[in-house]
């Protein structure tokens, strides 16, 4: 039964409780649980149409809590405090929350708006943009956010005035490009700005897209060279020991000449191997692993 601060409906929409024509509302300020139904088919199904268009009430759906469908929106959640929208997942191969396109729009967006209008134009910053985060991905193991695509981008940031991206990481990398399968060369498109990781062998190549491709001209890649290594790199020549020795020894087995034992050990067979890498490097043989070999064996693949 409807009483002053509720009002509940099995027929057509009537006016009640400040909302025109609802088909449950209530103003009540000591419900624990606004609505609270349990269903087999789902919780609670909250649909939209614009005039004309046609309900399809008996979609099929599978054991979900709400089902939104809206001319515009599907769900719109505003929190006051926290989150508009927070979900859940409590399987491990399951997510909180999915996005999915059925076109080319976004699965999810995310916005920090100083407004907010019925439909989501991208905007510009100095009218509409708020000063929050509009995608925030955290995690306390795992990854933040993760983006895959087949054929278009995984993950694609843009700003007016700040940073497209961010990445930052205490303990472990910040960001991670996993090399291509190609062995050779970049391919022949690419826009400017491109960055690629090209796997060869034991190497991975960063590269870096300078011109488009226009007509039959392929696109222009620059190779981007490495500076000196990350780990300490002394000159090293026969006699050396320690664990110098041993990343000179693995940079020469991964260029195809063998060191011998990678043991840290710098003897004959790492000397000979030295100097066969020096001679195909084209720089001045002397069994030496100075700043131009170290250079050269960062950067010559």
């Amino acid at each position: 039964m409807p009483h002053d601060d509720q009002y509940t409906a099995t027929g057509p929409s009537f006016t009640g409780a400040g909302f025109p024509r609802a088909g449950f509302s209530t103003k009540s300020t000591d419900t624990v649980y606004g609505v609270n139904v349990v269903g087999t088919f789902c919780g609670v199904y909250g649909e939209s149409l614009a005039p004309g268009e046609e309900s399809d009430r008996e979609a099929a759906r599978d054991l979900i809590g709400v089902v939104g469908e809206g001319s515009t929106y599907g769900m719109c959640g505003t929190g006051r405090t926290l989150a508009g929208v927070v979900g859940f997942g409590r399987r491990g191969d399951t997510g909180g929350v999915f996005g999915i396109s059925m076109s080319r729009a976004p699965g999810v967006v995310g916005q920090s708006r100083t407004d907010f209008r019925f439909a989501l134009p991208r905007g510009d910053s100095a009218t509409h943009g708020g000063s929050a985060i509009g995608v925030l991905g955290e995690s306390g193991s795992g990854t933040g956010v993760s983006g895959e695509s087949s054929q278009g981008a995984g993950v694609s940031g843009a700003s007016t005035s700040g940073r497209g991206g961010e990445f930052a990481s205490a303990r472990a990398t910040q960001i991670h490009l996993a090399p291509s399968g190609l062995t050779t060369a970049p391919p022949a498109t690419g826009r400017p700005g491109d960055l690629l990781a090209i796997q060869r062998g034991a190497f991975a190549t960063l590269w870096f897209c300078v011109l488009p491709q226009i007509d039959d001209r392929p696109a222009v890649w620059g190779k981007v060279h490495l500076d000196r290594p990350s780990f300490p790199s002394p000159t090293l020549e026969q006699g050396a020991q320690g664990q110098e020795v041993k990343n000179a020894q693995g940079l020469l087995a991964a260029h195809g000449h063998d060191p011998g034992p990678i043991d840290g050990i710098f003897g004959p067979q790492t000397d000979a191997a030295t100097r066969g890498f020096q001679e195909e490097a084209r720089i001045v043989v002397d069994g030496q692993i100075g700043p131009q070999t170290w250079n050269a064996l960062l950067n010559h693949f």
